[in-house]
């Protein structure tokens, strides 16, 4: 005898129209659950994003510049006998749309500030801000700092910062 000849008992299919209605109804219910279980959750198109508890309401930057003073800063330098100290009276260049409510947020950092520039000064040398590159490197410093704790967005809204008074002694 063949192997071909008799079907082992097992390996029927289907008979009739019972194959052919269970295969397109899997498909439609699968389907189905598919966009109804994400609709339920709350990922439909109505669902609205919540406000980001971090963003700023800053408005839109007009292109003319403003300033807000931040005012004395006095610090000692890391010099080994601890005689000189940096004099510092700082400027922030802003956009004039944007100045009352940076103003505003300038206002309730500021002793965070203030405390993180004296510990920085007291980090500098002599070397480190001696000539132009020195004090370009201390306004950089200051400028990506302050953005950051001011404007924890990431957006840079403070746009140099100005050195009113410098003076080593």
């Amino acid at each position: 005898m063949s192997d071909e000849a008799k079907p082992e008992e097992g390996d029927e299919k289907p008979k009739g129209k019972m194959g052919l209605i269970l295969v397109p109804l899997l498909v439609v219910v699968s389907a189905g659950a598919g966009f109804a279980v994400p609709m339920m959750m709350g990922g439909g198109d109505e669902a609205k994003p919540e406000k980001d508890p971090l963003a700023i309401e800053i408005p839109e930057p007009s292109g003319k510049a403003a300033f807000v003073e931040f005012g004395e800063v006095v610090g000692n330098l890391d010099d080994g006998r601890m005689t000189r100290f940096l004099r510092l009276d700082i400027s922030l260049q802003i956009d004039e749309a944007q100045q009352l409510k940076i103003e505003e947020i300038h206002e309730k950092n500021k002793a965070v500030l203030r405390n993180w520039l004296l510990s920085h000064i007291s980090d500098k040398a002599m070397d480190d801000i001696r000539g132009a590159a020195g004090q370009n490197r201390l306004r950089r410093e200051i400028k990506e700092q302050f953005n950051a704790v001011l404007f924890p967005d990431g957006v840079d809204r403070i746009h140099d910062v100005l050195f009113q008074e410098f003076n080593v002694q």
